[in-house]
Formats: structure tokens, sequence, C-alpha cells
């Protein structure tokens, strides 16, 4: 995917705040807010420009990180549906770890809900499709990856049983 973001003109801690928020808002994922902000406005220097990058940036990544932390607390107490809102909101935002991907996997599969199991596992792929064009990384991505190919066709072997049983 390929979202439209502006670089913002004033670079003050609440400004960029302000505009990432914005961009989320309009439904860009947090993690390509996030990258965005790594890549196109200048943090090479030690200015406060580039303090405020990184400190917004840190609270956007930070809030997925959260996310995966409470959600692990949440399965520990029982509380699988709240669990699973918090590691939804991770796979909306294109979080860039396996963690809720994973988790959402087992939850889903355990559950006997492959098709949901199936899409969680669509989506990482495709996120880590995006990454292994532009990332140095990509021979670790790419196993990784791999690896969600083959659950997305057990997932789907298991779903296509279970819709025909027979």
């Amino acid at each position: 995917m390929n979202w439209s973001l502006s670089i913002p003109s004033d670079k003050t801690e609440s400004s960029l705040r302000k505009w990432a928020l914005e961009n989320i808002e309009r439904g860009i994922p947090r993690q390509i807010v996030c990258d965005y902000m790594l890549s196109n406005l200048n943090i090479e220097d030690s200015s406060n420009e580039s303090f405020a990058v990184l400190n917004v940036e840190s609270e956007l990544s930070g809030v997925m990180v959260e996310r995966n932390l409470e959600g692990k607390a949440l399965e520990k107490d029982g509380e699988i549906d709240k669990a699973i809102e918090l590691y939804e909101a991770n796979v909306a935002d294109w979080f860039i770890g396996t963690h809720p991907y994973q988790r959402l996997r087992l939850i889903y599969s355990k559950q006997e809900r492959y098709s949901e199991a199936i899409r969680v596992c669509k989506s990482f792929v495709k996120v880590l499709d995006a990454y292994i064009k532009k990332d140095s990384q990509r021979g670790e991505l790419t196993k990784v990856r791999e690896d969600f190919i083959n659950w997305i066709l057990k997932l789907e072997k298991k779903n296509q049983i279970e819709q025909n049983p027979t």
C-alpha cells in the first residue's frame, strides 16, 4: 500500500504528535507513521527537532508494545476477548513484530475460528511483504514470512475440514 503523508512544516514535539495522530485517525497504520517519521524527518543531528521526532516515534511505538504486554496479562487472567481486541488493534496498526499475529493465530485456532486465524496470518504476510521490499533484514523477514505462509496452508486445511465434516 502507498499512503500519502506530507512532511510536517513544524517539527516541535507537540506539532509532530498532532500530525502523527491526525494521520492515524485518517486510517494510516501507526507503524507506517512511525517508519515515515524515522525515514523522512531528519534525525541525524542532535537538534531539538531530532529529539522531538524520536520522542513522538517512541510514544507511538510504545502504544503497540503496551498493547502486547497488556494482552499477554489479560490472557493469563483468562480475559481472552479483551486480549483479542488489543492484538487486533496492533494488526490494524501494522505492528512489525510477530507477537500479536502469533497470539491471535493460536487463540483463533484454539477457538476453531480458522478463517479469523487465516485473516490474521495473511495480514502479517502483507506487512512483511512491504518490509521485505525495503528492509535490509530480508533473510530474517523472509523466513518469518515462510512460516506464516505455512500456517495459512495448515489453517486452510483445518478450515476446509471444519466446513465439510463428511
